[in-house]
């Protein structure tokens, strides 16, 4: 007899961003089993753990490394820039 699972009435469900995908693409891409309105990081069915990536930590990094394109686009190379 297998034992019986515990299943959350309401799964919080959030799947993993495509970028923190790992493989075996099928496992990272299972949802969150947690009860909806956790806190903490997510879980999946198998036990692995991820973290929702904090969007203005995103907007900022684009934004610097944005900049950062643009400066090197514009620098005068003739110059010595010791």
């Amino acid at each position: 007899m297998s034992p019986r699972v515990r299943v959350p009435a309401e799964p919080c469900g959030r799947r993993r961003p495509p970028a923190l995908q790992t493989s075996p693409l099928v496992a990272s891409r299972l949802p969150c089993a947690l009860p909806a309105g956790h806190d903490g990081p997510h879980e999946d069915a198998i036990g692995q753990t991820w973290t929702d990536p904090n969007p203005e930590l995103e907007y900022a990094l684009g934004v610097a490394l944005a900049a950062d394109l643009l400066r090197w686009a514009f620098t005068d190379d003739t110059k010595d820039n010791r």
